[in-house]
């Protein structure tokens, strides 16, 4: 990976803090489709072992959505 595509992917915490909400408050958006993440998979696993990562450009989408919160 480039470091400039790895700079565009946020973690979990990474996007809860750029929206101002919780690990698990994005983990719950994500969910229920009101957020979309890319899924990469974990080193060393199968099944549901998944990483689950941000574009910057989707957390600005949906502060645009959402009127700016977070």
């Amino acid at each position: 990976m480039v470091e400039s595509e790895k700079s565009m992917l946020l973690s979990r915490k990474e996007a809860g803090g750029e929206l101002g909400i919780s690990p698990d408050a994005v983990t719950r958006l994500t969910k229920n489709g009101h957020l979309n993440a890319v899924v990469l998979p974990k080193m060393g696993g199968t099944g549901k072992n998944k990483k689950r990562m941000y574009e910057r450009e989707e957390i600005d989408r949906f502060k645009a959505r959402n009127g700016g919160r977070g």
